[in-house]
């Protein structure tokens, strides 16, 4: 018991002290002279804006991980679990689906913990700053369609974990490894062109110069590329951002039309090469190996904390667990202990993926550099990105460390400043 509290207390903390630094260290630089790079570019009364807007969610990020670690340990240290650990064992229903039903209910209340700060992000904070532009209809509609596509692909994961556990005992983590593994491999194929259309509309790029210019990059890249597109995200936002998404055909670079709308061809043309740049350098095939070798290690983690007496014991169900070993039910209490136990656990990777990921960005930068030799052009998307994002230009280092998959502004572009371009001697 003493164990699950500290570990739920830990994993409030470290955030928490995170995001207290990131804000601090963001109020005193703002405080000083700006950077040249910024200078012209970031106007007084608009680094106020970024300062409060970064305050505002860190504010918002304390009550909601709040809500989340109450509602754990409230699952956890209420009794919750053997009552309905008991309930499922005698629903007339084969036993993964009991073990489902024991699952899915903590999982529930989670979620619906965390729907107060949602709800504040969307309609609070997203809204008072000008960025948010959804209706309460379609945020209820994301909510609900995100429960149902979880909830099947969990319910199909976890039919398959009960499977290997009845076959092969105590390593059913090995198969449970692969169907994790072959599932994530379909789901980047088809994500693209069926999960992702159930929330937005995705159009070929309009721009119909806009589009040759980058058909023809592509094609200069050898980059074999399914399709450009659009996303309606102003529907939801006016955030800005592009990605390249999916595997084979339907590999696809996607950008959101409020980007569209207000970037230059040249600076959009950038961008374009930059996501090119993670595809020619592979960076999507060594993101899946790390997330399968890492899925692969909680899995077998998972196994050991499952496999032993001291978590029902914990949880109050050692005596169900003695007389009717690890079945149905039980697999469902005790894996939602282990996805609290294991989510603190992710801070200790967070800097090797951030730092990897930041790498990637890097390399990609230089690749559009190469393919594309408009330092300016560069520079000015990311600006503008920076700028009309509200980002945060003065990051803490522990707070990069732990949570930016990108470089901060001011890094990215000095790394930008330092590259030759093909024109360049």
């Amino acid at each position: 018991m003493a164990l699950l509290a500290a570990i739920l207390v830990i994993g409030y903390l470290v955030p928490a002290a995170l995001t207290a630094a990131n804000v601090r260290h963001l109020r005193t630089a703002a405080a000083g002279p700006l950077p040249p790079a910024l200078a012209g570019r970031l106007d007084p009364g608009q680094l106020r804006r970024t300062v409060e807007y970064t305050a505002s969610h860190a504010r918002l990020g304390y009550w909601g991980r709040l809500a989340g670690t109450v509602a754990a340990g409230a699952v956890l240290f209420s009794g919750l679990l053997p009552w309905l650990t008991a309930r499922a064992s005698v629903l007339p229903l084969p036993g993964p689906l009991q073990g489902l039903a024991v699952l899915y209910l903590p999982l529930l209340l989670l979620a619906v913990a965390g729907l107060p700060a949602s709800l504040a992000e969307d309609f609070g904070i997203e809204r008072r700053y000008g960025f948010s532009t959804i209706t309460a209809r379609t945020w209820a509609l994301d909510q609900a369609k995100g429960l149902l596509i979880g909830a099947v692909l969990l319910g199909l994961l976890f039919c398959g974990f009960s499977l290997f556990v009845s076959w092969f005992g105590p390593r059913w983590w090995l198969p449970a490894w692969g169907l994790v593994t072959a599932v994530s491999l379909l789901l980047t194929f088809v994500a693209p062109v069926w999960l992702a259309p159930l929330f937005n509309k995705f159009v070929p790029l309009k721009d119909e110069a806009l589009r040759d210019r980058i058909l023809a990059l592509a094609k200069q890249a050898d980059f074999p590329l399914a399709g450009v597109f659009q996303m309606d995200a102003s529907r939801r936002s006016t955030h800005d951002n592009a990605y390249f998404t999916g595997l084979g055909r339907t590999r696809r670079i996607v950008f959101y039309d409020t980007m569209v709308a207000s970037y230059t061809h040249d600076e959009i043309l950038a961008v374009m090469g930059h996501e090119i740049g993670h595809w020619k350098l592979r960076h999507v095939a060594v993101s899946l190996a790390l997330s399968t070798a890492v899925s692969g290690a909680g899995l077998w983690l998972a196994s050991q904390v499952i496999n032993g007496e001291w978590v029902y014991a914990t949880l109050g169900l050692l005596d169900q667990f003695r007389r009717s070993g690890l079945q149905g039910p039980l697999l469902g209490a005790a894996l939602f202990a282990a996805s609290v136990l294991f989510a603190p656990a992710g801070l200790l990777l967070s800097p090797l993926t951030m730092w990897l990921s930041r790498r990637h960005e890097y390399q990609a930068d230089a690749f559009s550099l190469r393919l594309l030799p408009d330092r300016a052009a560069l520079r000015g998307a990311l600006l503008k990105l920076g700028a009309k994002n509200l980002a945060n230009p003065f990051p803490h280092p522990l707070y990069v460390a732990f949570h930016y998959s990108h470089p901060p502004l001011l890094e990215r572009l000095a790394a930008i400043d330092t590259l030759k371009t093909q024109t360049e001697p």
